[in-house]
């Protein structure tokens, strides 16, 4: 049994909105699919790269990474924990957040549910999905597929904001940019070998190791990470959101 006590509220002057883990006791004996998620979901959050406000609007409770829905109601990764029961698979009405114990993450005092009805290990990553319009899921969510959603959707909202600062660093740009399409690339490989997906296959821990390998998503502002493009460069990760924020400050204080 393992305890979970981890709050994940970003501390900052420069922020409006809190999203703060909720103390949990783990009582699964065995890893399982949705732990992948959990862990994802909360590197993102104390990685401090992205707003609260940006990382939940695009990825946390947003429709194009995943939709339950249930006539008016819906849920995402995200959903208010008072609706929660209120949202099951719709071919054979299991629960999409659990009923007990579940994992909870407050967002500005309002509590939400994390999404944990996630299997098909199985089923390869659709990385078009994004492009697409976004439609309910019938069953579980697919866990790769998820996987895959929410890493692409993270770079490329902080390579947006990154491109609305003012001084922008291209360097650190470039390198985000080469780092997401080398993971792209590297997913697409996955998807051709069609044995990584079969029953024996193992493209679902390829998928996580591809995932583990990306620089940025361990990084924190004022990381320096090492750019493998050129042997002789680094770059410095910097937080848009916060460097908007500072020069606003700067402003108001003349």
């Amino acid at each position: 049994m393992k305890n979970i006590h981890v709050c994940t509220a970003q501390q900052s002057q420069y922020l409006d909105m809190k999203i703060c883990k909720q103390p949990r006791t783990e009582v699964s004996k065995k890893a399982t699919t949705r732990m992948v998620i959990e862990s994802l979901v909360d590197q993102l959050i104390a990685s401090n790269l992205i707003s609260n406000e940006r990382l939940f609007e695009q990825i946390l409770y947003n429709k194009d990474i995943i939709w339950i829905q249930n006539e008016n109601i819906n849920g995402h990764l995200f959903a208010k924990a008072a609706i929660t029961g209120q949202l099951k698979t719709k071919t054979n009405s299991f629960m999409m957040y659990m009923p007990t114990n579940p994992i909870v993450y407050e967002v500005n005092g309002e509590y939400y549910h994390l999404i944990t009805r996630i299997d098909s290990t199985r089923a390869k990553p659709n990385l078009e999905r994004l492009s697409q319009a976004p439609k309910p899921i019938l069953s579980a969510a697919r866990v790769n597929d998820l996987l895959c959603s929410i890493v692409m959707r993270f770079y490329e909202t902080y390579i947006e904001d990154l491109s609305q600062v003012a001084h922008k660093n291209k360097q650190l740009i470039n390198f985000v940019k080469r780092e997401y399409q080398q993971f792209l690339e590297a997913v697409k490989e996955l998807n051709d070998y069609h044995l990584n997906w079969h029953p024996r296959g193992n493209g679902h821990e390829l998928l996580l190791k591809l995932i583990d390998n990306l620089q940025l998503l361990k990084s924190r502002p004022g990381k320096v990470l090492i750019d493998f493009s050129n042997s002789h460069s680094y770059v410095v990760v910097e937080s848009p959101y916060r460097m908007v924020k500072q020069a606003q400050k700067a402003v108001q204080a003349l």
